[in-house]
């Protein structure tokens, strides 16, 4: 596979997990807002409050791995001269305040293995 069709693939990847956690994003709102009209106990309220919370969670954490996977869209196309404007991904993140970052060494790592 040649680096411009890993580049195409992941790009595919990416807009589909910003559309599905924009979707996501907007149903839990909704939920969140319609609780009060539930005929629920206060106790069962918090409950579902706590599920919504626990499900952005999910979906922040999915987000910090769709930021992975443009790091190493923008890495692959910084290291072979491939012009990212034909692809529309915006330039990765600096920095994730996050435990999960990648290192340099790991980003070459996870490529090399990805072409095996």
């Amino acid at each position: 596979m040649k680096y411009e069709e890993l580049i195409r693939e992941l790009c595919d990847v990416i807009k589909e997990s910003e559309n599905n956690a924009a979707l996501i994003y907007e149903n839990l709102e909704n939920i969140n807002d319609s609780i009060n009209n539930f005929d629920l106990l206060d106790h069962d309220k918090n409950k579902v409050r706590n599920e919504v919370s626990n499900a952005l969670g999910l979906l922040q954490h999915q987000d910090l791995h769709r930021q992975k996977i443009e790091r190493v869209v923008n890495f692959v196309c910084d290291k072979n001269n491939i012009d990212k404007s034909q692809y529309n991904i915006a330039s990765s993140a600096k920095s994730i305040d996050s435990d999960d970052n990648m290192s340099e060494d790991e980003l070459e790592a996870l490529i090399k293995q990805m072409q095996a």
